[in-house]
């Protein structure tokens, strides 16, 4: 096992990560307007896991109280780095999403585990169903998010995994974090189409894209409900993206992404 690398070193590597995306970003207009903004909603919150498979839509109604498990080191950095994000995500979608005391109190699990306690860990957590099934939720083998819902759509709880030690030897810690728990807030699919997209493996920013940031705005629109269909939702997808074309979010999508989040920890 490689060591972790020192505090020092994972901010410069944050720092440029960070970087790193929001260049990439601003390199590719394309995706700024509202036909491909509805479309990239479809991509990322319709499907599931490179799925060609439609669902509903699915998010939170109720207030987010997340939880902590920590079975490793560095308490502090990697509760910074959470509860970072989740400040991010609580300003783009408007809901509550506050930290917990108590594992029974939380209907939100974070879940840091070395890479070696990985394979306990997962049934403990996630049940004890064939490996093949859970490993389908990894993230570059590594990082887990799932979700759970009622029958109509609403997100009633969460869990995420992420084995930290063999996250930080990749440099991708910081990816992990903001990948999962925003996977986890509805958009549930990963993807291999072209979008400058943390959910696209042919997108190499390690933070939320500024289409990133207005899907996630755009599916939290009271106006979204939990469980409509792509016939249902297109409509009112196509008159905010519309609202959004009109206000100028398109324009400053990438850098509202960028200076917000992480961003706000990097020196």
């Amino acid at each position: 096992m490689k060591p972790f690398p020192s505090s020092k070193g994972l901010w410069f590597g944050l720092l440029f990560a960070c970087l790193a995306a929001a260049a990439a970003a601003n390199e590719d207009a394309s995706w700024k307007s509202p036909q491909f903004l509805v479309d990239g909603f479809v991509e990322l919150a319709l499907k599931h896991d490179y799925s060609t498979r439609q669902n509903p839509v699915r998010k939170w109604t109720s207030p987010v109280r997340y939880f902590i498990v920590h079975g490793v080191g560095d308490k502090d950095l990697h509760r910074e780095l959470i509860d970072a994000h989740f400040r991010h995500l609580a300003e783009i979608t408007g809901l509550s999403i506050q930290p917990v005391d108590t594992r029974a109190a939380a209907n939100f699990l974070v879940i840091l585990a070395s890479e070696a306690a990985l394979e306990s860990e997962v049934p403990r957590h996630f049940g004890s169903g064939p490996m093949s099934r859970n490993t389908m939720l990894f993230r570059h083998g590594q990082c887990l998010a799932t979700f759970a819902t009622e029958r109509r759509g609403r997100i009633v709880r969460a869990t995420t995994m992420i084995p930290v030690d063999a996250a930080r030897a990749r440099a991708d810690l910081a990816s992990c974090v903001v990948e999962e728990l925003t996977h986890a807030m509805g958009l549930g699919n990963d993807t291999v189409q072209p979008l400058p997209s943390i959910f696209s493996r042919k997108f190499n920013g390690a933070f939320l894209s500024g289409l990133d940031h207005l899907v996630l705005k755009m599916l939290y629109d009271p106006r979204v409900k939990p469980g409509m269909n792509e016939k249902t939702a297109l409509p009112v997808l196509k008159a905010i993206a519309a609202e959004y074309e009109r206000d100028g979010l398109f324009a400053t999508a990438d850098s509202d992404a960028a200076k917000n989040g992480l961003a706000r920890l990097m020196p």
